[in-house]
């Protein structure tokens, strides 16, 4: 009978002769079983090496797309943060010089509209993309904001010439035929004999003098005795738009109506002593936004710098107003 080459010999030393190794049903199992087990976990061994150990190419490019990713991702991170930068410089320029220039009230800030951003959820690096995603929205509703507070800048400054034309710049009356005599703050009444808020400047000068309308604008209020002008006698308001006002009591006459459009210089009234004043003289207000101001600061047109320091130092004595 020919050998097989799955068969095993020995030596049998009792006879001395080669015998063939019998192998029962039992050990072939076995031994299939085991060669099954070496094979199985050689191939389990493969396999978590490769999964775990060894990229693929399909993963070594993933790594280098995902590297090359999240490089640029870093960089317009930063570059979003320099913008920011660069629009926060454009906002305080906008807020302390431009508008400042104008005398204009700085933009209200305003909520952002954002979008849903749980579509990010699920991701591996949805803090990243939210963080950034919320940067640019927000760096996006504040350029648009920026560029309507640009447009009303570039409408102010297209007015330049007009507003110039309507804030009371001159003085309102001669200054050769007058003098600065209380100026604005508190000072004494004459007439109830305390100290009280004098809300403009007294310029006496003789009766009938000419008054002039010291701004472009529309007279509001031109009357005697007006309701809400208590004390003031005859008086004149005159609205030049842009937040600007200006205001003229105790006239003797009046040279307009109410609703009539004057321009600056123009005759609106004479010097008088009507009203709760104690002589000759005209009471001169300026408001800001409906707010009394300071008067001598807007002196700036038809006087000189020593004219005007002169009147100033006059304005800063407490003495006793005219009304």
């Amino acid at each position: 009978m020919a050998k097989k080459k799955s068969d095993v010999y020995y030596l049998d030393p009792a006879s001395l002769s080669v015998k063939k190794v019998k192998v029962s049903t039992r050990q072939r199992v076995f031994r299939f079983l085991r060669s099954l087990f070496v094979l199985g976990f050689l191939f389990a061994a493969a396999f978590v090496a490769s999964t775990y150990f060894v990229e693929s190419p399909q993963e070594k490019q993933l790594s280098k797309d995902l590297y090359v990713a999240e490089t640029r991702y870093r960089y317009l991170s930063q570059r979003v943060d320099e913008l920011e930068k660069v629009l926060e410089d454009i906002q305080n320029r906008d807020n302390n010089l431009y508008r400042m220039i104008f005398e204009a009230e700085p933009p209200q800030p305003k909520n952002g509209l954002y979008r849903n951003y749980t579509e990010f959820n699920s991701n591996q690096i949805a803090d990243a993309i939210v963080s950034t995603s919320k940067q640019i929205d927000n760096l996006a509703n504040e350029l648009y904001a920026q560029s309507i507070s640009f447009d009303q800048i570039y409408e102010l400054a297209r007015q330049k010439d007009r507003r110039m034309e309507c804030i009371p710049a001159i003085y309102p009356v001669s200054k050769h035929t007058s003098h600065m005599s209380s100026g604005f703050g508190y000072r004494f009444h004459p007439i109830y004999k305390v100290l009280r808020m004098h809300t403009g400047v007294d310029i006496a000068a003789p009766k009938g003098t000419p008054i002039y309308a010291t701004g472009d604008g529309k007279v509001t209020v031109a009357a005697r005795n007006a309701p809400g002008y208590s004390g003031y006698g005859v008086v004149c308001r005159i609205d030049h738009g842009f937040g600007y006002e200006s205001l003229y009591a105790h006239m003797d006459d009046l040279a307009v109506k109410k609703g009539a459009e004057v321009k600056r210089g123009d005759i609106i009234g004479y010097v008088g002593t009507t009203g709760a004043s104690s002589g000759y003289h005209l009471h001169y207000e300026v408001l800001v936004n409906g707010k009394r101001v300071n008067p001598v600061y807007y002196f700036f047109i038809d006087i000189s710098p020593e004219e005007f320091l002169e009147i100033f130092e006059k304005s800063q004595e407490v003495n006793q107003s005219l009304s």
